[in-house]
């Protein structure tokens, strides 16, 4: 089901039928079961609790189709990863010659966590330990991540022809390949639905990289928006000591379609309530409101993002 934004319409229905009317607004979400539909969902929550919005969540495969509609105006909304959010931004691979020029940045959300995942039992340590191994690839759905595996594999030394690869159409099917045994490698947001339901099926844990200045540099020539650091033991499953790993902020990115007064509302909503978006979901565990109008690359803000951000002093 895919939903069509009529911005207009709606404003003057909202008008015409009063308090009543819920303004509709379409979140685009990741496959289930991956960390991007969890933390949509229960932004999605959030919104429709506090501010009384009538808001939708559509799975679809991942940002490959999600940002195309949200630059088209069919979906208002998504929390995207920094990487993906440049590359179709700025028109990069896997958007090379299809830039999209209407997607506007609402709020930086703060970092999350990828890494190589693999079965408890296995001997693997290191991300540079799974050299010639079968990995998930490919990522038709998600054109973006397989840069992410690059760049975790450059930061360690390797490139993919250095492994098996295990050709997957999403990053959650790839962590069904790991459990059913088809793949000894998988890459997966630490925080992800599907890492918690691997870690009950056989038991897992994340390969860690040596965390140096040089192997930073060797990543973001894949995903210059990264960085590497350290997960603390306990903080998601499969996380039994301090791991390095490949680290990105989440972006809350809009269409510029969306009118300025919605934008405002979301703006402020999330910045006035860091503890309750703190406690949406564990991947927004390291919120904080002040870096909400961090400069990603110099990516384009919605103007009434901007204008909020000036006049409560986070822009100049």
């Amino acid at each position: 089901m895919k939903f069509t934004h009529l911005a207009t319409v709606c404003a003057v229905a909202m008008l015409a039928a009063g308090p009543a009317a819920a303004q509709s607004v379409g979140i685009g979400a990741g496959k289930q079961g991956s960390q991007n539909y969890a933390t949509s969902a229960a932004m999605g929550k959030f919104l429709s609790d506090e501010l009384g919005l009538d808001v939708r969540v559509q799975s679809y495969g991942g940002a490959g189709q999600t940002l195309p509609l949200l630059d088209s105006g069919r979906l208002d909304l998504a929390l995207v990863p920094g990487p993906d959010y440049m590359a179709a931004a700025l028109g990069q691979e896997p958007f090379k010659g299809r830039k999209l020029e209407n997607l506007r940045t609402i709020a930086d959300m703060g970092p999350t966590y990828y890494g190589f995942m693999v079965r408890k039992d296995s001997d693997m340590e290191t991300v540079a330990d799974a050299k010639g191994k079968t990995i998930t690839y490919g990522y038709a759905a998600q054109p973006a991540l397989a840069l992410q595996v690059d760049g975790i594999l450059a930061a360690a030394g390797l490139t993919i022809d250095d492994m098996q690869q295990d050709n997957v159409p999403s990053v959650p099917n790839g962590v069904d390949d790991l459990i059913s045994g088809n793949a000894d490698v998988a890459f997966f947001a630490i925080q992800g639905g599907k890492a918690r339901e691997a870690d009950a099926a056989v038991g897992i844990k994340w390969l860690s990289l040596d965390d140096t200045p040089e192997n930073e540099a060797a990543m973001q020539k894949s995903v210059p928006l990264a960085y590497i650091d350290t997960v603390e033991a306990g903080v998601a499953p499969g996380v039994d000591k301090p791991t390095a790993m490949m680290a990105y902020d989440y972006m809350l990115v809009t269409g510029a379609h969306v009118p300025d007064e919605l934008v405002q509302k979301i703006v402020a909503l999330v910045h006035d309530n860091p503890e309750k978006v703190r406690g949406l979901y564990s991947a927004f565990a390291e919120f904080k409101a002040p870096q909400m109008a961090k400069d990603v690359g110099g990516l384009t803000m919605h103007p009434a993002a901007v204008e909020y951000y000036k006049q409560n002093g986070l822009m100049q």
